[in-house]
């Protein structure tokens, strides 16, 4: 069955607006592939591990939500004189930190010490400033300690 110049366009369009979409897709039935037809139990163990990661994280950003209704409440951070900030990952938090001074090397020096060897390079960081001194948690704990605040 022949295209036509109009389907043609509007296959175009569809594609312009839906990249993401499509390369998620693509993704998907690549790794379905590799699965169902090349890979070994090895391969297998190793996406296995992969899969386990990937849910400890989501499960991290779903607990953002809660912290991100902490940071919303302003009479909270007030009250216990809180700073909540929510990095989605390690590299954005380097990244905001190395625009604030002109040491980046030495804001990359903290960054490989304290921060790079806690948490994982897709895991989210929470940043809670207390009085001027700021403790970094993943989601799980950062919700754990704005809760033992509101306790307060």
């Amino acid at each position: 069955m022949a295209v036509t110049e109009a389907q043609k366009r509007a296959q175009k369009r569809y594609n312009e607006k839906n990249k993401k979409r499509l390369k998620v897709a693509s993704y998907r039935n690549s790794a379905k592939t590799f699965i169902r037809t090349y890979a070994s139990d090895a391969e297998l163990d190793e996406l296995s591990d992969l899969i386990t990661e990937r849910r400890r994280i989501n499960q991290l950003l779903t607990n953002l939500d809660q912290i991100r209704a902490f940071i919303n409440d302003e009479a909270f951070l007030e009250k216990h004189a809180l700073k909540v900030e929510i990095w989605r990952r390690p590299k954005e938090l380097l990244k905001h930190r190395s625009e604030q001074t002109d040491d980046v090397t030495a804001v990359q020096a903290w960054f490989d010490e304290k921060i790079a060897p806690r948490f994982n390079k897709e895991e989210p960081v929470v940043e809670i400033n207390q009085q001027g001194h700021s403790e970094f948690y993943d989601g799980n704990t950062g919700v754990k300690v704005l809760n033992e605040f509101a306790q307060k």
